[in-house]
C-alpha cells in the first residue's frame, strides 16, 4: 500500500470511524437506544466470545491445520489489548466479565492441556473435551 504523506494509509483512511456522518445520522434520525438493539448486541458479543473460545480449545480436541490456524487467531485476538467495538476486552467488559481474569484462565488451561501426558490428551480428543473418568481434566 502506498502511504499518504502524513504517514498514514488508504485502508487507515477508509476504514477509520467517521464521526461526523454518525454525529450527522443521530441528528436526523434520533439517536436509537432500545432495550433490543442493547439485547441483540449483547447476544452478537456472547456468540463471539463463546466462538474464540471454542475455536482457542478446538486445537487441543480436534487437532488439525485447520484448527491450529483458527487457534492462533482466537489467540491472538484473546491477547489483543485493543479498545474497539468487538475487541476482547470491551466484549468481556459489556458482558459483565474481567478480560484479564478470563485471559489469565485461557491462558493456564492451554498450559494444563500442553502439559498433560500424551495418553490424557488423546483421551481427552476422543472424550471432545468430556471428562469421562477422574483421572482426566479437560477443564
Amino acid at each position: 500500500m502506498q502511504p499518504f504523506n502524513d504517514g498514514g494509509n488508504l485502508s487507515q483512511l477508509i476504514f477509520s470511524p467517521d464521526l461526523a456522518s454518525y454525529f450527522q445520522y443521530e441528528k436526523v434520525h434520533g439517536k436509537k437506544e432500545s432495550q433490543a438493539d442493547d439485547q441483540a448486541l449483547r447476544a452478537l458479543m456472547l456468540a463471539l466470545l463463546e466462538d474464540a473460545i471454542a475455536c482457542f480449545q478446538g486445537r487441543f480436541f480436534k487437532p488439525s491445520r485447520t484448527n491450529d490456524k483458527l487457534f492462533q487467531e482466537a489467540e491472538e485476538w484473546i491477547s489483543s489489548k485493543d479498545e474497539g467495538v468487538f475487541c476482547f476486552n470491551t466484549i468481556c467488559e459489556t458482558l459483565g466479565l474481567d478480560p484479564g481474569r478470563l485471559r489469565k484462565g485461557l491462558e493456564q488451561w492451554k498450559a494444563k492441556q500442553i502439559r498433560a501426558p500424551l495418553e490424557a490428551r488423546k483421551r481427552l480428543i476422543l472424550s471432545k473435551g468430556k471428562c469421562a473418568g477422574k483421572n482426566i481434566e479437560a477443564a
